[in-house]
């Protein structure tokens, strides 16, 4: 990681760092300014363990708004690539990000025994990865078709946007 940023220190005391600008963590921080303090506080209350992990924790209060929404057939949908993505996301341009008191993250752990916080945003981990992911299921394609993250609330590539759908 060429611009690895300390972030926090786990309850027992293993260190969690992030690119600070190439990552997709760093779209997140950037796109919801309240992401960092909130991932800060639960990696600073949990006790990290030998895996890599993915999951989500409710904090008990309304933490922002997730961006993630069902579609219904008369919502506007179109495709761009976030900032720091190679792959299409789909996009609701009718609905309205929803009030969340859930903060999801995914973090990798390094030779050295730390922590890279490779993404974190507000809502679950219920999804699966987008259609065209290296991580992509058979679930992603339908679970795309009728999903979308909604338009506005993270930065796309200029230039990317389309309202064919790319898979």
């Amino acid at each position: 990681m060429l611009n690895q940023e300390y972030l926090t220190t786990s309850k027992n005391g293993i260190a969690v760092y992030y690119d600070s600008i190439n990552s997709h963590t760093a779209t997140h921080f950037s796109d919801t300014p309240q992401l960092k303090s909130l991932v800060k506080e639960v990696i600073e209350k949990i006790e990290l363990n030998d895996e890599s992990m993915q999951f989500d924790t409710h904090l008990g209060r309304i933490i922002g708004n997730t961006d993630l929404v069902s579609n219904s057939e008369n919502d506007e949908i179109v495709y761009a690539k976030r900032k720091n993505r190679n792959i299409y996301t789909s996009f609701n341009k009718t609905k309205k990000p929803q009030p969340c008191s859930v903060v999801a993250m995914g973090l990798a752990r390094q030779p050295n025994g730390e922590y890279d916080l490779l993404s974190a945003w507000i809502g679950s981990v219920d999804s699966p990865p987008f259609p065209g992911d290296e991580k992509e299921t058979p679930e992603s394609k339908p679970y795309w078709m009728t999903h979308s993250l909604v338009w506005r609330t993270q930065e796309v590539q200029a230039g990317s946007e389309t309202s064919v759908c790319p898979w």
